[in-house]
């Protein structure tokens, strides 16, 4: 395996960077829906096994529907085009697609972890990233047999270096192999054997898909059980050097020279009706006003990839649980959109979410579409999940890069503005593993009140709710959200308040930043160590942070149960071992054990049988928490003692 090297000087170059840099726009990668799909797709049966076979020309895939190997029963088995599961469908990273939705391949295995997992110190310490190949994307066979060369049979793709991720490198460091795409073809005779047809090295535009045709004419491939694959080289530290895959087509009769696309799409998802930049926002406050959060505009993204004006008639639908409950007027485009991306706006009608019935959360599905006639009609529909629970959002769920301090002592502060007065229980943060994992750094999470438009007095500033935390990754699955609990529950009046953290180190935390919003340059605050001054963040975006009310969802009502039922240690001082009471209910606890200063001494799990236990004889002799977290319902707990 190649791997990056950094000289001694370089790296005390990136260190210095490191604590001198105020806010940091790391590149990356993945989405929520990614998580759904993997909670699903934890294991897949073969086409050949749900009753498919050999795949026949045409091939086509632009990524708009879900075509990985699943065994999902809503997706089709008409669908499936390909046999692995490394790249990433998502419609957030690509910059002007060609039509709704890509395939990213990118440092992350299909499960969101990296192909080398490092942490902080060990990145440092060892001074190289690892570098190899990651993803690939691999088509089910296809029958060629019969084709001749005169028969033009060609492979057409699109492809994007970064997008709104991280673009690939050109040169590697100290003369090491840039990161690359190949293409390979496999021929079924003999033995079976693949070959690489195509590369193309990092450096390439980040904004602009390209077109390839490979004429497929060897008689090698001309076979029954044909295959190809893209395979991506890169850094494996993560969300890195992404690669964006669109239209792939194979088609006998194809001639490049004359060939024109018959081709209208949605573009772009859109993911919100709401005001105020909110994606979502709880249920009962919603309810308080809800002409006043209501927007009144929808904007949507069309693209006629064709050479002649199109008459496209758009309008957007909402439905509650299977049942259509509002249908818009029709917007016409008619004029001048050929060989266009067009951004047009519809009137939401005076249109409000609500519910034949009172509840205490709801989920609506709004559509946008238009009646087109061109070659794939399963492209010109796009939907989104307007959902209201218990937490406000400004994100779309999807992380395209990550932000960070890398200040010790540094402070972040996220703005919201509550619409009632509640209980402010936590809030959900989204960590990206880019380049190391952080999971050795720690941080306090933190509330503010509101003084003139930025973060005022701190809301948490007393014992009972000084709470050690440190990043998590994979909870469950890829790309999920983590619950981190106020260890006492905050009242919050009406009006807008702020949430955020203190992290203990210069190392930043790489919490996640969706590029396709843009909350930061408003709502985002950040603090220097020794400064007074809270700073408008210039980062671009919207830091993935969602506070958690307790919004009258039952499950929420009563905190005590979202706090672990953990009886006081003992002994206490303690010189070997110290104990503590667990509920027997059989669910894993994490044990993280904390000096007074932040640092993470020690992390392990157990299971709730009564009675846990950790050997503390290492220990100097000081005072220490102990955090116990349930990983099943997040609530956790800290506890104090001294160690002799």
């Amino acid at each position: 395996m190649r791997m990056k090297l950094l000289t001694l000087t370089a790296l005390f170059t990136v260190f210095n960077l490191m604590v001198f840099a105020q806010e940091r726009d790391r590149k990356l990668s993945y989405n929520q829906q990614q998580a759904e799909w993997f909670a699903k797709e934890r294991t897949f049966a073969p086409r050949a096994e749900r009753g498919g076979g050999m795949l026949s020309l045409p091939f086509f895939d632009d990524f708009s529907r879900y075509s990985l190997p699943t065994n999902n029963p809503d997706i089709p088995l008409s669908y499936q085009r390909w046999s692995d599961q490394g790249a990433f469908i998502n419609n957030t990273f690509p910059i002007s697609p060609l039509t709704l939705g890509v395939a990213t391949l990118d440092g992350l295995q299909s499960d969101g972890t990296p192909y080398h997992d490092t942490l902080w110190f060990e990145t440092i310490s060892e001074s190289y990233l690892e570098w190899g190949q990651a993803d690939s994307l691999t088509s089910l066979p296809i029958d060629l047999d019969g084709y001749t060369a005169e028969d033009s049979v060609f492979l057409y793709f699109h492809y994007e270096s970064g997008g709104w991720g991280n673009a690939p490198d050109e040169d590697g460091i100290l003369g090491a192999q840039g990161d690359s795409l190949t293409l390979e073809f496999y021929t079924p005779l003999q033995a079976g054997e693949w070959m690489r047809v195509w590369e193309v090295q990092g450096g390439a535009a980040t904004d602009t898909f390209q077109g390839v045709w490979i004429h497929i004419a060897d008689p090698l491939f001309l076979q029954s059980g044909f295959r190809f694959r893209f395979k991506n080289f890169c850094t494996q530290q993560g969300a890195l050097d992404h690669w964006h895959l669109d239209y792939v087509m194979i088609e006998s009769d194809l001639h490049p020279d004359t060939y024109e696309f018959d081709e209208v799409s949605a573009e772009y998802p859109q993911n919100t009706l709401l005001n105020f930049g909110y994606t979502s926002m709880p249920w009962t406050h919603f309810q308080d006003n809800p002409g006043l959060y209501m927007a009144d505009q929808l904007t949507y993204y069309n693209r006629n990839l064709g050479p002649n004006d199109e008459n496209i008639a758009t309008r957007w639908k909402v439905s509650y649980e299977g049942s259509q409950i509002f249908e818009s007027d029709v917007d016409v485009d008619g004029q001048n959109n050929a060989n266009s991306e067009r951004v047009r706006t519809m009137s939401t009608q005076g249109f409000e979410y609500n519910t034949p019935t009172n509840v205490d959360s709801a989920s609506f599905t709004v559509c946008v579409n238009f009646n087109q006639t061109d070659a794939h009609v399963f492209n010109d529909t796009t939907c989104f999940e307007q959902k209201f629970s218990n937490y406000y959002a400004y994100d779309d769920g999807t992380a395209e890069r990550a932000y960070g301090l890398e200040n010790a002592g540094g402070k972040v502060a996220m703005k919201f503005s509550s619409a009632i007065a509640d209980t402010l229980l936590g809030y959900y943060m989204y960590f990206i593993p880019v380049q190391y994992l952080a999971t050795d750094q720690s941080f306090i999470i933190q509330v503010w009140d509101d003084n003139t438009g930025q973060p005022g007095n701190l809301l948490t500033d007393d014992l009972d709710n000084f709470n050690y935390s440190i990043p998590h990754y994979f909870e469950g699955g890829p790309n999920l959200f983590v619950y981190y609990p106020l260890l006492q529950p905050i009242f919050v009046d009406a009006g807008d308040f702020y949430v955020g953290y203190v992290q203990q180190s210069d190392v930043s935390l790489n919490m996640g930043l969706d590029k396709n919003t843009a909350a930061n340059t408003t709502k985002l605050f950040f603090q220097l160590q020794g400064n007074s001054t809270w700073n408008q963040s210039s980062i671009a975006g919207s830091a993935m942070v969602r506070p958690v009310f307790k919004s009258g969802l039952p499950q929420w009502v009563g905190v005590e149960e979202q706090i672990v039922n953990v009886g006081e240690i003992f002994p206490n001082p303690a010189q070997q071992l110290i104990q503590f009471t667990l509920p027997i209910d059989h669910n894993q606890y994490r044990c993280s054990l904390f000096d007074m200063t932040g640092r993470l001494i020690r992390e392990e799990m157990t299971t709730g049988n009564g009675v846990a236990s950790m050997d503390v004889s290492t220990l100097d002799a000081a005072q220490y928490m102990l955090r116990v977290t349930d990983i099943k319902t997040g609530g956790s707990v800290v506890r104090r003692f001294i160690a002799e």
